[in-house]
């Protein structure tokens, strides 16, 4: 595995986001680049529902509020999803063997449109093409 290499601008996958809030695997990478005053973290609107759905499933969703006043102060930015974004979902869609999750593809377009290294631990997500995304893939569960 490669590290994450400091001063990047990059995009957190919702599982990435979930790994550093609740320790897991991959949560020192992540913390590596909150760290580094350089690095511009960005997410995908769309994991912002993600987080606080697993939050709910466990049992936590209390908990949401300070999670997310917490996290929005780490983001750099928070990217909405477009035409162009879903069109180059469906990019992705089209380059993969398997299914991709239709909100993972969001997001990994999301990632790709806007430039940005996408941070993630899911394995579908590393079956797209490097030529067409670029990510870093945490350590899974």
């Amino acid at each position: 595995m490669t590290l994450i290499r400091t001063c990047v601008n990059v995009s957190l996958d919702s599982s990435a986001w979930l790994a550093h809030l609740l320790g897991e695997p991959g949560m020192e990478q992540v913390n590596l680049l909150f760290d580094d005053p350089r690095a511009e973290i960005s997410i995908s609107v769309l994991s912002i529902p993600e987080v606080y759905g697993r939050l709910r499933a466990m049992g936590k969703q209390e908990y949401w509020p300070s999670v997310w006043e917490s996290y929005t102060a780490l983001f750099t930015r928070m990217l909405a999803t477009d035409e162009k974004i879903a069109r180059q979902a469906i990019v992705l869609r089209a380059s993969m063997p398997e299914r991709l999750p239709t909100v993972d593809g969001l997001i990994a377009a999301t990632a790709g449109v806007h430039g940005l290294i996408l941070v993630h631990r899911d394995p579908h997500l590393a079956a797209i093409p490097s030529h067409l995304l670029q990510q870093q893939q945490l350590p899974h569960k």
